[in-house]
């Protein structure tokens, strides 16, 4: 039987740790998180579970086997770290840091590089392998041009909860970029990313009511078409965690970014986000194109799309996308079984989180100083 603890017990992780205690052979051992009984709670059907505040502590007493790391963005380098030193294979959630620094910091774990699976599930789902599959047989030759872009249309929580603090998150190119970032690199194989340039706007969610302010002690709330009532909640979510005006003093985070970024071999990407769309505009995707086609796809619809230049012919391939992480969440779980067991090695490993990361903090970086930026 294979012991698994979690540092974090939020909602990202712990329907991934129910999932992995699913197979006959992996058992919930422990729980490290800042509120216990919340914790408590979220595990209340899972019997035999040691729960403990100091992430410390907890590797020092159990005997463990696995260790999902789902806390706050800004401490996973440091618990990356604490689980490294006892060598225990790990997933971790994405960004893996949110500082420079820290990207040095965890260059000491590329020795277990294999035994860190990143929490990176759009490389991982269906429809990203197809298109790999798809590039990888030459169908469509060598891709020289990548437009990439993500229309997030559930975003307000980036900006009503504590996703808005961006000591906290890094920003949405690390918090959103990171995912796209990755699965492109990942089409494009050996072509390595070299240099970014990037920009970042705030046009829309920022203003001047006081910071601090909670949605329920405004006096705006039943006309603001931000406010808590006049928008739809997300099943679940406590209104004491959402309600933060968004049009606050102190309200962080851009609300679209863009970027431009030059590969080895000469060719660049285009990628560009925001957070302002709504509904049926939501969009996620990139169109890939080579001399001879064009290649686009879409996770929201499950959509291929092949354009070939020299024949009048179009191809159009539809890939299921349920899931969460349009079915990626599920094969990240899969993988994590098996590093586990030993039996295999990461599909989402460290260097391709470092990576990510990196590209992420260079973007922000030029969009902050108006640079080029090396990675």
């Amino acid at each position: 039987m294979y012991n698994i603890a979690m540092i974090g017990a939020g909602r990202r992780v712990a329907p991934l740790a129910k999932q992995l205690i699913q197979s006959d052979d992996f058992q919930l051992t422990a729980i490290c998180d800042t509120d216990v009984e919340l914790a408590q709670k979220r595990f209340a059907e899972i019997e035999n579970v040691n729960y403990y505040q100091d992430a410390k502590e907890m590797l020092e007493k159990e005997k463990l086997d696995g260790v999902f790391i789902g806390t706050r963005c800004s401490t996973h380098t440091q618990y990356a770290l604490l689980v490294g030193e006892y060598g225990i294979p790990m997933f971790l959630e994405k960004p893996v840091c949110t500082k420079e620094e820290d990207l040095e910091k965890l260059q000491t774990l590329l020795p277990m590089n294999h035994k860190v699976v990143v929490s990176f599930p759009l490389r991982m789902c269906r429809m990203t392998q197809c298109v790999k599959e798809i590039i990888d047989s030459g169908r469509i030759g060598k891709i020289e041009h990548i437009q990439a872009y993500n229309n997030v249309n559930y975003a307000r929580g980036y900006y009503h909860k504590w996703y808005r603090d961006e000591e906290e998150t890094g920003g949405l190119l690390l918090q959103k970029a990171t995912h796209d970032f990755d699965y492109i690199n990942y089409l494009l194989g050996d072509n390595k990313p070299m240099r970014v340039c990037a920009i970042k706007s705030k046009q829309i969610f920022k203003g001047d009511m006081p910071e601090g302010l909670r949605c329920k002690d405004c006096e705006k709330r039943e006309t603001c078409p931000e406010g808590v009532n006049n928008i739809n909640i997300i099943e679940g979510d406590p209104y004491e965690i959402k309600d933060f005006c968004c049009f606050a003093k102190d309200t962080g985070n851009e609300d679209s970014s863009s970027a431009i970024i030059l590969y080895e071999s000469g060719m660049h990407v285009a990628y560009s986000q925001d957070f302002i769309v709504r509904r049926g505009a939501g969009k996620r995707g990139a169109r890939l194109i080579s001399y001879d086609a064009t290649l686009e796809f879409d996770f929201n619809t499950g959509e291929i799309k092949i354009y070939y230049h020299n024949e009048d012919r179009i191809e159009t391939c539809h890939i299921g996308t349920s899931g969460m992480h349009f079915g990626g969440d599920d094969l990240l779980v899969k993988n994590f079984a098996d590093v586990v067991r030993g039996k295999d090695v990461s599909y989402t490993d460290l260097v391709s989180g470092i990576l990510s990361a990196k590209m992420c903090l260079m973007a922000k970086k030029s969009a902050e100083r108006f640079l080029f930026c090396d990675i």
